[in-house]
């Protein structure tokens, strides 16, 4: 776990990528209690008045967003994407909270398997019973600051934590397992190789990982190497893809061009012109 970011800092967690121009609040965000197994970070958005939207690039991450508005508090989970997903400001309001689990780190927490969440945006209260989803919403409406609906939510995820009754599927041990040696790898792994290393099937390790991370091990991959590309492309600021492509381990540039196009929807030279490069946050 990363050290806690200083007081008057808030750190940026790892793979979510946002437009031009957002803020971070300042707030203390890296768990280090029971949560710190699963979530690696939350953060509070700003925004200033030109900035015209939210990106979300695809990560294997869950996210837990909280939107505080005029009439109380919306609770949503953002689950695995992959595709990029942007959202106009209105729907991102200012003091939004954005909790990140790990990848493969969210399955306890919402009782179904993770690939039911994937490509979706899903309230709380069709995860949660819609008494305790509601309480929730109440809860975080009556807090007096960002940091106190901060608070509430890690009192509840933690009180998830300890029922009789959290979802724990037979695989997760090894699906995280799996999860460290692709995100470790300098040179990612074949599928059938990462079955062999972890003890499993093929078969068996693409269904570990619809439950537990939301999509297969080969999407995972990809979905690594794309955004070790979007990381390395940040420190150029005249990214040469065709060194990046061989650099992440693409087999050559034409392979990075059509991940970029199939995960974001351009070009990776549209991407950096458009600063979007510039501004992510991206997961190793």
């Amino acid at each position: 776990m990363a050290p806690r970011a200083p007081r008057g800092q808030v750190e940026a967690p790892r793979g979510v990528a946002h437009a031009r121009r957002v803020n971070l609040a300042s707030a203390p965000v890296v768990p280090h209690d029971a949560l710190s197994r699963f979530v690696h970070g939350v953060r509070v958005l700003t925004r200033a008045p030109e900035q015209d939207s939210y990106v979300r690039l695809p990560n294997g991450e869950v996210d837990l967003i909280v939107r505080n508005t005029a009439s109380g508090a919306d609770v949503y989970a953002l689950g695995t994407r992959l595709q990029m997903l942007r959202k106009p400001v209105s729907e991102v309001p200012p003091g939004s909270i954005g909790l990140h689990f790990k990848p493969g780190g969210a399955y306890p927490f919402f009782g179904v398997p993770i690939s039911e969440l994937t490509n979706r945006v899903v309230p709380i209260e069709a995860l949660w019973s819609p008494a305790e989803g509601q309480r929730l919403r109440e809860r975080l409406s009556a807090a007096p600051s960002v940091v106190a609906r901060m608070d509430v939510l890690r009192q509840a995820l933690i009180a998830r934590l300890r029922r009789d009754d959290v979802y724990e599927p037979a695989s997760a041990h090894l699906v995280l397992r799996a999860v460290r040696l692709l995100s470790d790898a300098r040179e990612l792994p074949r599928v059938d190789a990462l079955a062999r290393t972890v003890g499993v099937s093929e078969r068996q390790l693409r269904r570990a990982f619809d439950e537990v991370v939301g999509m297969g091990p080969k999407a995972y991959a990809r979905i690594v190497r794309f955004q070790r590309a979007v990381r390395a492309s940040r420190l150029q600021s005249s990214p040469d893809w065709g060194t990046i492509a061989t650099a992440v381990g693409y087999y050559d540039q034409a392979h990075l061009i059509a991940d970029f196009r199939a995960l974001t929807g351009t070009t990776p030279g549209s991407f950096s012109r458009g600063r979007h490069a510039a501004r992510t946050q991206a997961t190793p």
